[in-house]
């Protein structure tokens, strides 16, 4: 099996680990809202030892400087951000039915102590470049923030240097990552776990159209947290829907594809 085409146990295994440790993360969280804004650059301050391991800015006029304080707050948050929700029904930048200029777009909603507000987020990939680099693009949209990053991954995985815009001065600036890059905390599944979680196949309508789906069901043995995930395996990403269920406090984690997206380039001038 080759990391372009992940397919039957593994594939499955790796989306429902990725699912169960996102929406985790979600649910732990009193507001989604106030999770971003702790986050944003303006008032998110990374701690000592980030401040220490923040890299120098790669602008021109700063690149012999150390990071101001915003770039070392949008660094911590990129790294939150990209750990936490990043792989969220996705599984390598290889994925095959990923084209540049290509995109998707997910919906969440969150449910519990502290009702969250929708929310959206995309993943586009830009471009490939002729040394099998690419730029993709992270987008989160609330009704207070958006958040856009543009980064450059290396041929082996490895992400290069981010890319974003300072609401407090309007300038786009770019860092280039700490070596200790971001992993996921989600649980692993086994396959004897997972042997009896296919529901069946199903026809499912979102709001980008209707797909022929496998249901899978999964009960986390850990946590108890019941996830049930639609998947397609010819859709970018993979993921058409998502429902999920953390009975300690009933909160729960909703999401949809609603866009497949074409014709996307860069916002950051990137390249």
């Amino acid at each position: 099996m080759t990391t372009m085409q992940i397919k039957g146990f593994h594939f499955v295994a790796v989306l429902i680990a990725a699912l169960v440790g996102v929406a985790l993360t979600l649910t732990g969280c009193s507001t989604f809202s106030s999770a971003m804004t702790a986050a944003l650059g303006k008032q998110a301050a990374p701690s000592s030892s980030q401040q220490n391991e923040a890299s120098p800015s790669s602008n021109s006029s700063a690149s012999q400087s150390a990071p101001s304080a915003s770039t070392q707050a949008y660094q911590y948050q990129f790294n939150a951000f990209y750990g936490g929700f990043w792989n969220f029904g996705w599984f390598g930048y290889k994925d095959p039915n990923y084209k540049p200029g290509e995109g998707t777009v997910w919906k969440m909603t969150t449910t519990g102590a502290g009702s969250n507000k929708p929310f959206t987020f995309e993943r586009a990939l830009l471009k490939v470049n002729a040394d099998g680099s690419q730029w993709w693009r992270f987008k989160m949209d609330t009704d207070e923030h958006t958040i856009v990053y543009e980064f450059l991954v290396g041929s082996d995985g490895v992400v290069q240097k981010v890319r974003f815009k300072d609401p407090s001065s309007g300038q786009i600036e770019e860092f280039i990552p700490s070596k200790s890059a971001p992993q996921s905390n989600a649980p692993q599944i086994s396959r004897e776990q997972l042997a009896s979680s296919l529901v069946g196949t199903e026809s499912v309508t979102v709001p980008a159209g209707t797909f022929t789906t496998d249901h899978y069901r999964y009960t986390s043995p850990q946590s108890g947290y019941v996830s049930d995930v639609w998947i397609n395996k010819e859709v970018p990403g993979y993921m058409v829907q998502f429902t999920g269920k953390n009975p300690k406090d009933n909160r729960t984690a909703n999401g949809q594809l609603i866009k497949i997206e074409s014709g996307v380039t860069t916002e950051l001038n990137s390249y």
